[in-house]
């Protein structure tokens, strides 16, 4: 078994856990499956020669399976000599899909985010690995944290959240024998509907960064047990200044940074100031694209570099015990892929069935006035109304809600209807409408439509944040679907007909388009801080089931810990998945005051029972990072956890002072209590 039992009930337990600054030797090896990574990693760095060593500081472009092309397909030269072997990757700069014929579609970043269900990001995990083995590829990016800022990436716009999630996800590749890296690409950041960017132009410290995106970063590595960092997704990686110290100086991680092509620099009229620049910003792995030709930085300039002695010797087998590190974490090494086991299979039925999980799980009910959701065949026939681009998804959604017992009409409209007379005859005597919508081109269609009298139901099937509603006080239900897919067709029928409960919660906030003046993010702490209430606020989500109480909150400190302990009660007489969120405040003297997530459950609870519930807070969220001694400084002070159903919903709260505190680095693995049943 890759992780002990132990950890591994502490992680899900948790919701969230948190790298520590000081991974001892012992932990580290532990990740590396065999109890001695990372002194192999130390061994075999020793044992190459200086050529071998420059060679493996890069993966550059290998051929594709049966043909003569690259396909986006870099290689890790590996060195024969010793015994390791070649370890083929995607090109991190290109698709994230994977390839052609593979069995498994890109991961469903934000539908799979707003199930808050560790296990099930694990279960994605290892049917990626699975995936990613078929193609012979042994690496894999995984985005959704991100050593800079972004308001909202993949995985959502809270570190904690996210980290913890992408962290399963890796969790479930390393198993599968795939190197997770984590990191982000600037196609994946999901733009703010007024146009405004991130300043990506000014270096940062990695001090700065400690407690905002560096700490999605730290997490994911900590959850999934291992994988490596990517820099210059974002930015060039020199932005994050004394990223190389933060990573294996404090946080004593003993894997690799690797950068995709370009993320590094470019080398111009044979200068080796970007080669200098990479080493000096902890780079470790280049990758190089096919159209680069001589301008990587860790080819011809490394080894000019080190021929006249501005890189040191000592300081190219550094970044190769890095790298051998990570790919020890995942066994890669020692359970190597082979393109001779490639093969483009169809979708198997395991990846139809976690996609339709993920939808089951991750959809999110919005609003539900009337309680038209679910539907009801007593009522009579419900009308489904598309755009013709949407036909297709309307098809097979409209022949899954009739195998639930519902009588479905399907109406497309014509392109741009929406004034009045340019909607189907059937919709002026549609008692009950169901809108498949993907975009805001769709607004005046649905305004229309409901001020015709008629209930009416809006299903959004795309990942856009900054949605606009208009018609949100005129229709009756709202419910947040993600990017459509064609597996998602059954298990939204399920939750439309009340086959089965709506139980995601956001996991990001939906601003309608609209931010306060000001405003440098669009994620909820900037909401709060701004005294606005967005359209829908981050963790909300309603049920068509039940209802939850949330009640005896209580906190104590154990030593480098809050212990949150409270009780959900469910008095309905249908089962209900709970997902009771924590946030933390600060006093407000203090820098970065203001709510934040801290952990979460998720948990199925009875109908007519009580479960009491334990989470682990750590303390480093109400922490400052202190870089001269490598840990957290927490102030003395009246702290605040507020118990909830989503960032603005909060139910209980407790105080709990705290001493002046100094918290190391290294956290324990020590399980959190066990959810029990009262």
């Amino acid at each position: 078994m890759r992780h002990s039992a132990k950890w591994y009930v502490a992680t899900l337990c948790m919701g969230a856990v948190f790298l520590p600054p000081y991974i001892m030797q012992s932990h580290a090896a532990a990740v590396a499956g065999g109890g001695t990574g990372a002194s192999h990693a130390a061994d075999m760095a020793g044992r190459m020669q200086p050529a071998e060593q420059q060679a493996v500081v890069q993966a550059r472009p290998a051929p594709a399976p049966g043909t003569g092309g690259t396909a986006d397909l870099l290689a890790w030269p590996g060195v024969p000599r010793l015994g390791l072997p070649v370890l083929r990757m995607p090109d991190f700069a290109a698709s994230a899909a994977p390839a052609a014929g593979a069995s498994l579609p890109p991961l469903p970043w934000l539908a799979l985010a707003a199930t808050w269900d560790p296990d099930l990001a694990r279960r994605a995990g290892s049917a990626r690995a699975r995936s990613e083995w078929q193609q012979a590829r042994a690496v894999l990016r995984v985005g959704g944290v991100d050593l800079l800022p972004s308001g909202r990436l993949q995985a959502g716009e809270d570190q904690v959240l996210a980290g913890s999630m992408v962290g399963m996800i890796g969790a479930g590749l390393l198993a599968g024998h795939v190197l997770p890296v984590f990191g982000s690409v600037a196609r994946e950041e999901h733009a703010r509907a007024d146009g405004a960017v991130p300043d990506r132009t000014t270096q940062v410290s990695v001090a700065r960064l400690a407690s905002q995106s560096l700490l999605g970063v730290a997490m994911a590595l900590e959850t999934a047990h291992g994988g490596a960092i990517l820099c210059g997704g974002l930015a060039p990686c020199q932005t994050v200044t004394g990223l190389g110290a933060m990573v294996h100086d404090a946080w004593r991680f003993p894997g690799m940074v690797m950068t995709p092509p370009g993320g590094a620099g470019m080398i111009r009229d044979a200068d080796i100031a970007p080669t200098l620049a990479a080493v000096a910003a902890g780079v470790d792995m280049e990758q190089v694209a096919q159209d680069e030709g001589s301008h990587d930085v860790f080819g011809a300039a490394l080894r000019q570099a080190v021929r006249d002695g501005s890189v040191k010797p000592a300081q190219v087998q550094a970044m190769v015990m890095h790298i051998l590190a990570s790919f020890y974490m995942s066994g890669s090494l020692e359970h190597p892929p082979s393109f001779a086991s490639v093969h483009n299979g169809a979708q198997s039925t395991s990846a139809d069935t976690l996609m339709a999980d993920v939808e089951a799980q991750g959809a999110v009910l919005l609003q539900n006035e009337n309680r038209v959701v679910p539907f009801d065949p007593a009522w009579g026939p419900v009308l489904m109304l598309v755009r013709p681009a949407l036909r297709p998804a309307a098809e097979k959604l409209a022949d899954a809600l009739r195998h639930t017992g519902l009588n479905v009409t399907l109406s497309v409209t014509t392109e741009g209807a929406g004034a009045p007379g340019t909607l189907p005859p059937a919709t002026a005597q549609a008692a009950r409408t169901l809108v498949l919508s993907d975009g805001n081109d769709d607004n005046r269609m649905i305004s229309t439509l409901a001020e015709m009298g008629g209930h009416v139901a809006v299903v959004l099937v795309a990942d856009d944040p900054d949605r606009q509603m208009p018609w949100l006080d005129t229709v009756d239900s709202v419910v947040q679907a993600w990017a459509w897919r064609d597996e998602y067709a059954q298990p939204l029928a399920a939750l439309l007909s009340g086959q089965q409960d709506f139980s995601g919660h956001l996991p990001v906030t939906l601003t309608g388009g609209f931010y306060p003046p000001g405003m440098a993010d669009a994620d909820y702490r900037a909401f709060t801080r701004a005294h606005v209430i967005p359209l829908f606020p981050f963790g909300y989500g309603l049920s068509t089931h039940g209802h939850l109480t949330l009640s005896d909150l209580r906190v104590v400190r154990d030593g480098n810990h809050m212990i949150a302990s409270f009780a959900v009660t469910n008095p309905d007489d249908a089962p209900v998945r709970a997902v009771p969120q924590l946030y933390v405040e600060m006093p407000d003297d203090l820098p970065g005051a203001g709510r934040r997530l801290a952990g979460w459950r998720s948990v199925m609870v009875a109908p007519g029972h009580t479960v009491r519930l334990s989470v682990p807070v750590s303390l480093r969220l109400v922490g400052q990072w202190n870089p001269a001694g490598g840990n957290w400084t927490v102030a003395a002070g009246d702290y605040t956890l507020s118990l909830g159903l989503s960032s603005v919903m909060m139910m209980r709260h407790a105080t709990l002072h705290l001493p002046a505190l100094h918290v190391p680095g290294a956290l324990d693995s020590t399980p959190a209590p066990a959810v029990t049943a009262e």
